[in-house]
């Protein structure tokens, strides 16, 4: 393995803030993932339920990071808090995207890319799912034609040339993008970046926004019960068809695709940590309120793969164990390609033929509406409790 010098620190919690956090260690600054995470901005809402009807699936796509549809902007937003200067070169040539790549590794520099999450062969994905979810690594080394890419695993994991670059090109308007960070600031204000970032979550949260803010909690609320909008969960799967997909996606998304507990219990971490910082106390009695949040989020993807149902207790429990695999890094998880054949063949059969009746999808859907409403009405609490702390 021929790593980049000083790239000693790997893994994390959340792809943004692990890949940013593990760079600048790498070049000799130090903060932890929950800092890094708060000064950026910390948390958001977003939420999309896509249909792909000649693939019988409904996938579910839950965002809970800020400005998480314009991370450019929350990568530029955290530097200039941070003082760091960024740079953000993208090109449509895959030559030309591997020429920039490696010349910054040549110089020493870790990166930080766009992929297309199902184009790496590790996350397992279906192949149907190419080109539609994107998702954030670093790069941290190279030798010959194998990079290597740090992705919230205890190691990195060995990806090779080409198909790093068909990760990087598949979805065309990242354009094969890296972060570079090209200079440091021989000092910064700590204080400062962190009541920027929690200024910048307020402003950002108390949004009336039923797609980035907080009240897209209380809209997914709705379409859970809704029988005749088109984006009602009782209209959309009224045959029951691509439900298994869907609920997979809200558990994964919860809880295994770097966003544990909607990342309210990583936020919660920046706000102790702020705390001590800055001398507020008030901020860790609002840490609290998102530590709960982070419990009932969990919660909410554990109902949503109910244990009273074999089949979706059998596939809670194949995710989990995949995910435990991957996340060991290196070439670990060419040993689940049985769980993942498994996850397949049940994924399948549950999109066809759901385990669940009427009645039962039913009382699921009014399980989750409940939950999502107490959660909205947490997330405001929370908030309140962040702004009358600062």
């Amino acid at each position: 393995m021929v790593m980049v010098s000083g790239y000693t620190r790997v893994g994390g919690v959340h792809p943004e803030s692990a890949a940013f956090k593990n760079v600048l260690h790498s070049q000799g600054v130090s903060l932890s993932e929950a800092m890094i995470f708060g000064i950026a901005g910390g948390l958001g809402m977003g939420y999309i339920l896509w249909e792909f009807q000649e693939h019988h699936a409904k996938v579910l796509v839950v965002a809970f990071q800020n400005r998480w549809n314009y991370p450019m902007d929350y990568y530029q937003h955290l530097a200039d808090r941070l003082g760091v200067t960024i740079s953000m070169p993208d090109t449509g040539s895959k030559k030309a995207a591997a020429q920039i790549l490696n010349d910054a590794l040549d110089r020493g520099l870790p990166v930080i890319a766009w992929v297309d999450r199902a184009s790496l062969p590790y996350m397992q994905m279906p192949l149907s799912m190419i080109a539609h979810i994107g998702h954030i690594i670093s790069i941290c080394g190279r030798d010959g034609d194998t990079y290597f890419v740090d992705d919230l695993a205890a190691q990195p994991i060995p990806i090779d040339a080409n198909t790093l670059a068909d990760a990087r090109a598949r979805i065309s308007s990242y354009k094969s993008r890296l972060v570079i960070i090209d200079k440091l600031s021989p000092s910064f204000d700590l204080p400062a970046a962190i009541h920027a970032g929690l200024q910048d979550q307020v402003e950002y949260l108390s949004s009336p926004s039923e797609s980035f803010s907080l009240p897209a909690i209380r809209k997914w609320a709705k379409t859970m019960i809704d029988a005749k909008g088109k984006k009602g969960w009782l209209k959309v799967f009224e045959d029951r068809r691509g439900l298994m997909s869907t609920l997979m996606s809200l558990f994964e998304s919860v809880e295994l695709s770097g966003a544990p507990g909607g990342l309210r219990g990583l936020y919660a971490d920046f706000l102790t940590e702020a705390a001590s910082v800055i001398g507020n106390s008030r901020l860790s009695e609002s840490a609290d309120h998102y530590r709960k949040l982070a419990g009932a989020w969990s919660q909410l993807a554990e109902s949503a793969l109910p244990d009273d149902v074999p089949l979706l207790r059998e596939m809670k429990a194949l995710l989990r164990q995949r995910d435990h695999i991957t996340k060991r890094g290196g070439e670990a998880w060419r040993e689940s390609a049985n769980l993942t054949a498994q996850i397949t063949e049940k994924r399948r059969e549950g999109n066809l033929n759901s385990p669940l009746d009427d009645a039962a999808v039913l009382a699921l859907f009014m399980t989750l509406h409940d939950q999502l409403n107490a959660i909205y009405q947490a997330e405001v609490e929370a908030l309140e409790a962040l702004k009358a702390a600062l």
